[in-house]
């Protein structure tokens, strides 16, 4: 019964490897390289996010406007980074449907557009999209989701597998044998499989649960989106905001879409910085009066446990060396899948070959 059980496991850890294989090297190397997203950003586009320091910023308003001037139609329009510093510019991203939105970037100073581009047509914006969606929209989208269980699938199956060669891999006993053609496929999977294992386990729950979210924006992707009217001043908002929760740092603006809904103005108050930048928020009227305040330090276990989801999966919550490790670590189910592609092929058909010799 138990040699039977480990048939099964056996079989399903083959087929899932081997179906996912090609999509999952391909993940591996997209998501190696969006661990270093920002710095890839900010090294081809340096004069799109710094300035040289003025004396007083242009009011929001105006800014915004001028993005508006710089775009066709109505796009729904945000500003999803306000300066940090005074020689950073301030970013803003239009938004025409889930699949097409324009980043711009401004001069705060000025108003000068700095820099413009769409989400697929600069080079991390392109990445991720594959990584997400195959550049293929819904579609896309449901393939990787499957790919997604099969890497979890083929994980959960190999830890049964290879569970007697946990404690001899993490103690260094299974060597590489590099020279042994019998060997060598077989022992680097394994050493891999084993020490990328919780990695691997976490990398395909948190992407199955981003995933989620990605098809289900792709159900009204060609849904066309728009701003609403809006003539105040945001800065007396953004004071407001600022005041409602003890220690909130604005980093970015949702106006409304609809004539009658509140701004969200997002930002942190002495949450982790785990949680990201825009884990608190501040739902404000046009009139100046908060309609709500969600400040995270005090959030539910739900809402921490679905905001730690991205930052777990990308890796952008610590310093260089943890996204290095991030990024070695973030290729290991490509090496899963060619290593077990050529053990199955080995299996297969040169040691059948051999046998008929």
């Amino acid at each position: 019964m138990k040699i039977q059980w480990s048939k099964q496991f056996f079989r399903v850890h083959r087929i899932t490897g081997l179906i996912a294989g090609i999509l999952l090297l391909m993940l591996s190397i997209t998501g190696s390289m969006l661990v270093f997203s920002d710095e890839i950003d900010h090294a081809l586009y340096a004069e799109a996010y710094h300035v040289t320091p003025g004396t007083t910023p242009k009011p929001l308003q105006e800014l915004m406007q001028n993005a508006h001037k710089s775009l066709s139609g109505n796009p729904y329009l945000l500003v999803i980074r306000l300066p940090q510093a005074p020689d950073e510019s301030i970013v803003m991203r239009a938004e025409y449907t889930a699949n097409h939105k324009v980043y711009i970037f401004l001069n705060p100073y000025t108003g000068k557009i700095l820099q413009q581009y769409t989400n697929t047509d600069h080079f991390t914006g392109y990445v991720l999209y594959l990584h997400f969606t195959l550049l293929n929209g819904k579609t896309g989208a449901i393939i990787i989701l499957i790919t997604g269980i099969g890497l979890f699938l083929s994980v959960l199956t190999g830890l049964f597998i290879y569970r007697n060669a946990v404690i001899k891999v993490l103690t260094f006993r299974v060597k590489l044998e590099w020279h042994n053609r019998t060997r060598r496929w077989r022992n680097l999977h394994r050493i891999v499989g084993v020490w990328a294992l919780l990695f691997n386990l976490l990398i395909s729950f948190t992407g199955f649960m981003i995933e989620l979210k990605v098809v289900d924006s792709q159900k009204n992707s060609k849904a066309v989106l728009t701003s609403a009217p809006f003539s105040g001043d945001y800065e007396p908002l953004l004071i407001k905001a600022q005041a409602s929760i003890p220690g909130f740092k604005i980093m970015g603006v949702r106006p409304p879409k609809k004539a009658g809904d509140p701004i969200r103005i997002l930002g942190h108050a002495r949450e982790s910085a785990f949680f990201g930048e825009y884990a608190s928020s501040v739902f404000i009227n046009a009139d100046g009066t908060v309609k709500k305040t969600v400040n995270f330090s005090k959030a539910s276990f739900g809402d921490k446990f679905n905001a730690c989801i991205a930052p777990l999966h990308f890796g952008n919550y610590g310093g260089i060396l943890l996204k290095i490790i991030y990024s070695l670590l973030a290729l290991t189910p490509g090496v899963l899948s060619i290593s077990g592609f050529l053990i199955w092929y080995r299996r297969k058909y040169i040691i059948k070959i051999h046998n008929r010799i």
